[in-house]
């Protein structure tokens, strides 16, 4: 048997037809999602990319980062994003090299493994995500990749199309969209966008690799995170006849009005869906070769999002940790079974993101890795389980966050700026109610300390790459 991963990054569950959404045209999804099990309450152990591809692929918690020493930056960090000497994202590091990650797990026994991905991050230097792999490929040019240096003979577009004018040109969200603008020059086809390329190469692999007696193949799709250019015919469908700056990158900003105004919030969540629809595209594109060569009636297929975005909710544009909401925290993760166990149901028990590993070395028939701290969630789908959790727990950056069937908290790591949350009255967390609940509050930090192993570390992180004005 096979098992075939795709990580969607930056999708958010409630713009996926599946989970409800009435607008949104993902037709591919929507169709994986009637062959596989659907879970409804699927959520980060971390955030944001690296760490959470971290705790995935091993099985292991990486909350509360105490494993976590901020490393040597390189380039453009220290230059550009004045971050310093040090990376200072806490649980932004490659794979602890103690840890064994699933595709060095897979090819210790037996399985052909391979990677393709976009997610530059991977392969920043210090980071090993590729470990185990026999194969990868990188698809260079996302976002600020160091990959292009000088053009051909095209003039770029300017920067200052994207932005609105109450954006400061020295924000490093204006390099950035340089670096973009740079690594796409000679882009002329939707065939020559990055979804595209990842899910046509991933495609090409199984065509040459669809006999091989058993395999892991990961498909990991940085879209639909920002920049969201999408072609127009996939922008027109959400937002017609617009006219004004193309928001096609947001600032990391709890002041959305303060540079965005209506019309142009607008136009940013069309030019996000846009860019979720182009990815829905190609990953049905995928999926019709999986299906064609016979694959989905040998292999375990999930389907994963790692976090989500935050498009004007509490006036919150980008993925900002202090604002730790269900448009942040709620993932997509739907899991096929090659005999259709469980397709078309839905499952509400509390899941996390470090339980894949074990479920699927379980439905792989190989034995679950006992460093793994996750759970086989498998017996939620067979019934023979109701819940293997009552309350999850993430941490993003230096903020903690707490749910159970009641309620959400988040704080600082060093128990400041608390914010409840009544999820039966307020299931979008946008009323905060910590005032007068100290009962509550002192039960949601004891459900910290102990998924923390005791108190959490007090994380100093600054970073210029976020806007805090409130």
């Amino acid at each position: 048997m096979n098992f075939i991963l795709v990580i969607i990054d930056s999708l958010r569950k409630d713009h996926v037809g599946a989970y409800g959404n009435p607008w949104i045209k993902t037709p591919n999804l929507d169709h994986f999602a009637r062959e596989s099990v659907r879970f409804d309450r699927a959520y980060p152990e971390v955030m944001p990319t690296l760490p959470f591809r971290n705790s995935l692929l091993t099985g292991k918690r990486v909350f509360p980062f105490k494993r976590w020493k901020p490393h040597v930056a390189s380039w453009p960090v220290i230059q550009i994003q004045g971050s310093g000497k040090d990376w200072n994202v806490p649980g932004w590091a490659g794979l602890d090299r103690d840890d064994t990650p699933m595709a060095e797990y897979f090819v210790d026994r037996g399985y052909r493994t391979a990677l393709v991905t976009d997610v530059f991050h991977q392969f920043y230097p210090g980071m090993n995500f590729n470990r185990g792999f026999q194969s990868w490929d990188w698809i260079r040019g996302q976002e600020w990749d160091c990959w292009q240096t000088g053009r051909l003979t095209r003039e770029p577009p300017d920067s200052r199309d994207f932005f609105t004018d109450k954006v400061d040109p020295k924000n490093p969200k204006y390099w950035e969209i340089s670096r973009y603008l740079l690594n796409t020059e000679r882009r002329e086809f939707e065939e020559d966008y990055f979804s595209p390329q990842v899910f046509r190469s991933a495609t090409k692999w199984l065509e040459s690799n669809a006999k091989a007696e058993k395999f892991f193949l990961m498909v990991d799709c940085f879209d639909p995170h920002e920049p969201w250019d999408a072609p127009h015919y996939y922008r027109d469908l959400y937002y017609p006849g617009y006219q004004g700056k193309e928001i096609i990158m947001p600032i990391y900003s709890d002041d959305a009005s303060g540079y965005l105004n209506k019309n142009e919030l607008r136009r940013m969540r069309a030019n996000y869906a846009a860019e979720v629809t182009m990815v829905d595209h190609w990953f049905g594109f995928f999926m019709n070769k999986v299906r064609l060569t016979g694959l989905d009636k040998n292999s375990v297929i999930v389907v994963i999002s790692d976090h989500g975005h935050q498009l004007g909710e509490r006036n919150f544009t980008g993925k900002l940790p202090w604002g730790i909401m269900p448009c942040l925290t709620d993932l997509v993760l739907f899991i096929h079974h090659p005999r259709g166990v469980g397709a078309g149901k839905s499952v509400s028990a509390l899941v996390q993101n470090h339980d894949i590993f074990p479920t699927v070395s379980h439905l792989l028939g190989e034995k679950i890795p006992e460093e793994t701290e996750g759970q086989d969630i498998w017996p939620l789908v067979e019934r023979k389980k109701q819940k293997v959790r009552s309350h999850v727990t993430s941490i993003f950056k230096d903020y903690v966050w707490v749910r159970d069937d009641h309620f959400a908290m988040q704080m600082k790591s060093d128990k400041s700026e608390i914010e409840l949350y009544d999820l039966k009255k307020d299931p979008q967390c946008l009323r905060d109610i910590s005032k007068g609940k100290g009962d509550v509050i002192k039960r949601m930090q004891d459900l910290i300390r102990k998924d923390a192993g005791g108190e959490v570390p007090v994380l100093n992180a600054p970073f210029k790459f976020f806007e805090k004005k409130k």
